[in-house]
């Protein structure tokens, strides 16, 4: 944005009004910041006479595309949540069991390596992933991991969901998980 000075402001501003006939095709506003300096914006304006002429304009809108990273971030993530959800309550796994391969590859390769502690949760391998009640709050049931030496780890998909959120929009990340994950208190 060009800065201007209140003096330049008023001469174009008295010579488009002294001069009706000359039409711009800018639209001129000034706008003070709070550390007072003078800014001057002009955006490129038309009307349906055509860009030359007509009183009546309107601001011409660049058509970039705007992203919304808020929906992107729920893109990403909404089917994965589902897909979780899915696993843990929709009755087609009981506690114990190990999950099918297809679902098991999905929660490997697009859930688990974004844990915050995905290599200590691996440790020395995972031999499959199940299905079971969570140590500390035992209604809840979680994910497993089953691993080759015999240990079984649980680990949260959430905290998979917010690191994922965190690595691929870290601009966003902190925002979107405060709006959207709250802490939830334990009911003793």
């Amino acid at each position: 944005m060009a800065s201007i000075s209140p003096s330049n402001y008023l001469q174009l501003h008295n010579y488009y009004h002294k001069n009706p006939i000359f039409s711009s095709p800018y639209s001129i506003s000034l706008s003070f910041s709070p550390n007072f300096h003078h800014r001057c914006s002009a955006t490129k304006t038309t009307s349906a006479a055509g860009p030359e002429g007509g009183f009546l304009r309107k601001p011409v809108v660049p058509t970039a595309e705007v992203v919304d990273w808020e929906d992107k971030i729920l893109e990403d993530t909404v089917p994965l949540v589902g897909f979780v959800r899915m696993i843990l309550h929709s009755g087609k796994y009981e506690s114990g069991d190990k999950l099918s391969p297809e679902h098991q590859r999905t929660i490997l390769e697009r859930l688990l390596p974004y844990h915050p502690e995905c290599e200590k949760k691996i440790g020395s391998g995972v031999d499959y992933i199940t299905i079971g009640y969570h140590p500390g709050f035992e209604r809840s049931r979680c994910l497993f991991i089953a691993r080759k030496d015999g240990e079984l780890v649980d680990f949260s998909y959430w905290k998979c969901i917010k690191g994922l959120i965190r690595k691929n929009y870290p601009l966003y990340a902190d925002s979107f998980i405060l709006r959207h994950f709250r802490k939830h208190k334990r009911k003793d």
